[in-house]
C-alpha cells in the first residue's frame, strides 16, 4: 500500500522537484508547485499536465487494493491454509476474508490519493487564470483536470464514504505545516455533490474545447469522463452511503446516456480476440482501451502486483499443468516464461476457474493451472492458478521477462456490461450489450443469453463481468451496485460467491450483519496523524 515517502515529480521538460512529507491527509508537499514555478509558459503548463498523467499511472495499484482484494475471486490456497500451490504464504488474507479492523485496515492515509488531488487542484487554479495558454488549451486541460479529480474522489468515496473535502490549493502555498492540513471528513452527500459537479465541469470544458480530446488511450479524454460519469451515477442510483441515499432511476438514465455517447462515438470496439486485448504486441492496434496507463521498458515502469501472481522458475518447471505434463519453458515471447519471475502471493480460487466453460477463450487466456502431483486429484492444495492475463512479455534477445502490459482503467467491454446492467435495472433487455461480450469470448453466437427476467439477467451480467475483468478490480464495485429480487446488494448473496474450499457450504462475501464493512475502516495511523478523522460506523471507535 502507499506509504508516506519523499516524492519526486519529473516533468517532461526535464525539470525535477521534490517535496517532503507531513503526516496529514496523506502527504503535505512543500511549495515546489507554487504558481511561480511551473506556469511561466505553455511548455511548462503542458509539462505539468503530462506530470498529472504520470501520477495517474502511479495510483493504478488502487484498483487491485481497493477492488480486487475484496471481490471474492482471490483465495486462500483452496484448502484453508493460506498457502499457494508453490508453498509460499499468501498475502493480505485478512482483507481477502473481510477481516478488517482499524489495526488491520489495509491502507493508511487514504492510500496516498490526496497528494494527487493537491496537484490537480493547483492545475485547475492555474489553468483558469493563466495567460500563457490559448482558450482551447485551457478548456482541454480543464476537461482533463476536473475528470482526473473526480476519478480520485470516486475511489475515495466508494472506499470510505465521506472523506476530507479538499478543493483548495492553500496547502501548497508556502511552507505549510501539517496542522493547516488537518480537516475532518465531509458528509458522503457532500462528496457525491463534488463528484457530480466535477463531471459537469469536465463535460463543459470539453464542450467549450469543441472536440472530445481523444488523442490516445493514455490521455484523459471526454470518453474517460463519460465512463467515470456512468460509474458515478450508477453508484449514486443504487448504493446508499451514510446520508447519501440511493437516487434511483433518474441517475440510471443519466448513466445510460453517458454510456450511449461512448458507444455511439464509434471510436472503440472489442478486440476480436480476448487475449490480444492485453498483449504488448497489440497495444497499437486494439481499439478497446478507452483509458489506460502505459507500462513499458522505455519508462522502466511495470504493472504492480502481477509479479505476485506468477512463480519462481525452478518451482514452475517442477510443477505439472492441468493435463498432467511437466511445465516446460521455451523462448516464445508469450509462452510459459511470462509465468516466471515472482512469488505466488495471490492465488485465484479453484471454484472461479471451474465456473468457466472449457470453450470460453477467456479461461486459458487469463489463467494457467498447475499442480504438484499429477497422479492425485487436481483440487484443493493440488490445484493452483497462475495469472496469465497481464503477465507481460519475454524478450528472447535479452533473456528478460517484463510485466509490460498496459493497465486498463476503462475499456469498451466495461461500457457494454455496465450498459447491460443499467438497461436491466431500468426494466429493459440487456442482452444486445451482454451478448457482444459473450460472442467475443466464445467466437460464436451459440452461447448467447436470452432475456430471462431481471434477476437472472443480473446473475448473467455479473458472471460475464467475473470472467472478463479478473485482476482489474471491477467486481467489488459491481457487487454493491447489483441487487437480488429483494433489492439487497449481491455482496450479501451466497449464490454469487465463489467458495474458498470446493464443496464447502455456501455463504456470502459479507453477511448482512457485516454491512458496515462495505466501507473500509479508518486506520489507526490515519487517525493518529489527524485526530479529527473519525472511524466509520460499525468498527470500534477510536479512544
Amino acid at each position: 500500500m502507499k506509504k508516506n515517502k519523499i516524492l519526486t515529480f519529473v516533468l517532461c521538460l526535464g525539470m525535477m522537484a521534490s517535496f517532503s512529507a507531513c503526516e496529514s491527509l496523506d502527504q503535505a508537499p512543500q511549495d515546489y508547485f507554487g504558481s511561480g514555478n511551473f506556469w511561466k509558459d505553455q511548455p511548462q503548463a503542458s509539462g505539468y499536465m503530462v506530470g498529472l498523467h504520470a501520477y495517474l499511472r502511479g495510483t493504478y495499484s488502487s484498483w487491485f487494493v481497493m477492488g480486487e482484494l475484496r471481490n471474492g475471486l482471490l483465495g486462500d490456497g483452496d484448502d484453508g491454509m493460506g498457502t499457494s500451490v508453490m508453498g509460499e504464504s499468501l498475502d493480505n488474507q485478512n482483507i481477502i476474508k473481510q477481516d478488517l479492523t482499524a489495526d488491520k485496515a489495509g491502507m493508511d492515509n487514504w492510500n496516498g490519493l490526496y497528494s494527487e488531488i493537491v496537484r490537480v487542484n493547483l492545475a485547475i487554479q492555474e489553468i483558469s487564470k493563466t495567460s500563457v495558454l490559448t482558450e482551447a488549451q485551457k478548456n482541454l486541460y480543464l476537461g482533463q483536470a476536473y475528470g482526473i479529480r473526480a476519478y480520485y474522489y470516486y475511489l475515495l468515496y466508494t472506499t470510505w464514504g465521506g472523506v476530507p473535502l479538499v478543493t483548495d490549493v492553500a496547502i501548497t502555498e508556502g511552507q505549510v505545516s501539517a496542522e493547516r492540513l488537518k480537516r475532518p471528513r465531509a458528509k458522503a452527500s457532500e462528496i457525491m455533490n463534488l463528484l457530480k459537479q466535477d463531471i459537469t465541469e469536465s463535460e463543459k470544458a470539453y464542450g467549450a474545447y469543441g472536440a472530445d480530446g481523444f488523442s490516445n488511450k493514455y490521455t484523459w479524454s471526454k470518453y474517460a469522463t463519460l465512463m467515470l460519469k456512468a460509474n458515478i451515477y450508477a453508484w449514486a442510483a443504487t448504493v446508499t452511503t451514510d446520508d447519501q441515499k440511493a437516487t434511483g432511476n433518474a441517475d440510471l438514465q443519466t448513466a445510460k446516456a453517458a454510456l450511449q455517447e461512448v458507444i455511439n462515438s464509434n471510436k472503440f470496439a472489442l478486440t476480436p480476440s480476448f487475449v490480444q486485448t492485453f498483449r504488448t504486441d497489440a497495444k497499437s492496434t486494439t481499439k478497446e482501451m478507452i483509458l489506460a496507463v502505459p507500462y513499458n521498458k522505455t519508462d522502466n515502469a511495470y504493472m504492480p502486483y502481477i509479479s505476485h501472481c506468477v512463480a519462481q522458475e525452478a518451482l514452475l518447471t517442477a510443477a505439472y499443468d492441468k493435463d498432467g505434463k511437466h511445465v516446460a519453458l521455451d523462448n516464445d515471447s508469450y509462452g510459459n516464461r511470462t509465468l516466471t519471475g515472482g512469488l505466488v502471493r495471490y492465488q485465484y480460487k479453484e471454484t472461479l476457474w471451474k465456473a468457466y466453460d472449457a470453450d470460453d477463450t477467456r479461461r486459458d487466456a487469463t489463467f494457467f493451472v498447475v499442480c504438484n502431483n499429477p497422479a492425485a486429484p487436481k483440487t484443493g492444495s493440488n490445484f493452483g492458478i497462475l495469472l496469465k492475463k497481464f503477465s507481460g512479455t519475454y524478450y528472447p534477445d535479452e533473456g528478460t521477462h517484463r510485466f509490460d502490459c498496459d493497465g486498463p482503467i476503462f475499456r469498451y467491454a466495461e461500457a457494454l456490461l455496465l450498459m447491460a446492467e443499467i438497461e436491466n435495472d431500468l426494466g429493459g433487455d440487456p442482452t444486445p450489450y451482454l451478448n457482444k461480450v459473450r460472442e467475443r469470448a466464445y467466437g460464436n453466437t451459440a452461447h448467447n443469453f436470452a432475456n430471462q427476467g431481471k434477476y437472472q439477467n443480473t446473475l448473467n451480467i455479473l458472471g460475464e463481468l467475473d470472467k472478463e475483468f479478473v485482476f482489474e478490480g471491477k467486481r467489488w464495485f459491481a457487487l454493491q451496485r447489483m441487487t437480488d429480487q429483494a433489492g439487497k446488494a449481491l455482496v450479501f448473496n451466497a449464490d454469487v460467491n465463489y467458495l474458498f474450499i470446493p464443496g464447502g457450504a455456501k455463504k456470502p462475501i459479507l453477511s448482512e450483519a457485516e454491512a458496515y464493512k462495505t466501507l473500509w475502516p479508518i486506520s489507526i495511523r490515519t487517525h493518529t496523524n489527524d485526530a479529527s478523522i473519525q472511524q466509520n460506523p460499525g468498527y470500534e471507535e477510536f479512544k
